[in-house]
């Protein structure tokens, strides 16, 4: 009964991941070249989800076995989609770091292993182990230590695609606060959310090698099949959101930086800002301030985040909150919404210790 009931979910996930390949690649796209990255990060996404397709549809038509401990199949197809899922999320909020060679380089070591594995297979076999005391007694074989090989390789492939991610993820966080004063919606958590949902995927991949019974591998097969669904529809839905990013993740060029003041100290700069109130000015970013000020971004990110000792986001919401607690000593009966509309919190939550005051 679960032999059948495992065939049909199959066959569901076949049928959905082909189906998302589709949508993938038929979605349109807005004519930007900024989001080049991004259409191609579809193809690669597409790729993905029909590999998972195919592999499917292999299982079913060659009718391999349901329980089977440390399955290639499993890992060849955890392995293709580990580093493909992660560069997918990444190019969102670092196009430039992925690279076609660079995910080249990541996909050979599997490449590696399936050769490995079709050679020493043809040569000696490939048991079927469906309990851990027959995994006991053929560890040593040719086959199954290529797995067992595998097996490692992916789980060490996991631990170095989550430091990647985490510290692009880091990285666009820095560049988003040093950029917008109302950064709070932009940091866009539904993006790491999505990464380690994935990762979790790819540690019950893990676990799944240590399955032995057949309704164990069902229920992984639901899971995967739900994955798939979520996270394809979620991931089409960026392009709503890169219009509001953009300028952060692609910096426009500093054309007025050979030309710019070089005797201009920080104080001058912050005496200017505090006296013309640039840091009030709806939604305003490091580039419009910079554009007040008459120099280069990059030079005003280095003084407030060196002189400063924080983020442009923190500073500009710091100068605000300032701002707030002086409204605050002027006109006490403000309610909390008029202080936030002077000050231009916006969509940036205001600061708990500010809150408690105006209570």
């Amino acid at each position: 009964m679960e032999h059948s009931l495992y065939d049909f979910m199959n066959m569901i996930l076949i049928v959905a991941c082909a189906a998302m390949s589709m949508v993938f690649l038929a979605v349109q796209l807005p004519s930007d070249k900024g989001i080049k990255k991004y259409r191609k990060s579809l193809r690669f996404l597409a790729s993905a989800y029909l590999i998972m397709s195919v592999i499917g549809l292999l299982i079913l038509v060659l009718d391999l076995p349901v329980v089977n401990l440390i399955p290639m199949e499993n890992l060849i197809v955890a392995s293709l989609q580990a580093p493909l899922f992660t560069f997918t999320l990444i190019v969102l909020i670092n196009p430039q770091f992925v690279t076609r060679s660079y995910v080249l380089k990541q996909l050979y070591p599997t490449a590696a292993f399936i050769v490995l594995y079709l050679a020493v297979a043809a040569r000696w076999g490939n048991p079927v182990i469906t309990n851990l005391e027959e995994l006991k007694l053929q560890a040593y074989h040719p086959a199954v230590m290529v797995r067992e090989m595998f097996l490692i390789y992916y789980a060490c492939q996991l631990v170095y695609l989550t430091k990647v991610f985490i510290h692009q993820a880091k990285k666009y966080e820095t560049e988003i606060d040093n950029f917008f004063s109302n950064s709070f919606l932009l940091h866009l958590p539904g993006i790491q959310y999505s990464f380690y949902s994935a990762l979790i995927v790819g540690i019950s991949t893990l676990i799944s090698c240590f399955l032995f019974t057949e309704i164990a591998t069902l229920i992984f097969t639901v899971v995967y099949c739900l994955f798939y669904v979520v996270f394809g529809l979620h991931y089409i839905q960026y392009p709503r959101v890169f219009k509001d990013i953009e300028q952060a993740i692609y910096p426009p060029i500093d054309f007025n930086t050979q030309s710019e003041n070089t005797q201009l100290t920080w104080n001058q700069l912050k005496t200017e800002i505090l006296n013309e109130r640039y840091y009030l000015v709806y939604g305003v970013t490091i580039e419009q301030m910079a554009q007040y000020l008459n120099i280069s971004r990059a030079t005003l990110v280095y003084f407030i985040n060196s002189e400063e000792g924080m983020n442009f986001n923190v500073w500009i919401n710091a100068l605000r909150t300032q701002s707030a607690e002086e409204l605050l000593t002027e006109h006490p009966d403000y309610s909390l919404t008029q202080i936030a509309e002077v000050i231009n919190y916006g969509d940036s939550p205001i600061p708990s210790d500010l809150r408690y005051k105006l209570a």
